[in-house]
């Protein structure tokens, strides 16, 4: 599998549930809307007094990890991979 480290900011489509559930639905990079059709994991870290919740997801074509910072609301692409 190819991977491509980016950390670009994005807008991101999310539904926040109860408790601290998220679930990221769609993104948009680069002008260019994606659909997520799986999240495979989610995990989080802290860094400081922010924490930050990473998303393993997928279009169907390509996977991609996003990062939602907790203290300014701010979504990164992290990185792009392709399935095969």
């Amino acid at each position: 599998m190819r991977t491509q480290d980016l950390h670009e900011r994005v807008i991101v489509g999310a539904v926040f549930g109860s408790g601290d559930t998220i679930r990221p639905t769609w993104f948009i990079w680069q002008g260019r809307r994606y659909r997520i059709s799986d999240v495979h994991f989610s995990w989080a870290h802290r860094r400081g007094s922010s924490t930050f919740r990473h998303f393993a997801v997928s279009d169907g074509s390509d996977q991609y990890e996003l990062v939602l910072n907790g203290e300014s609301l701010i979504w990164h692409l992290e990185k792009v991979g392709d399935l095969e």
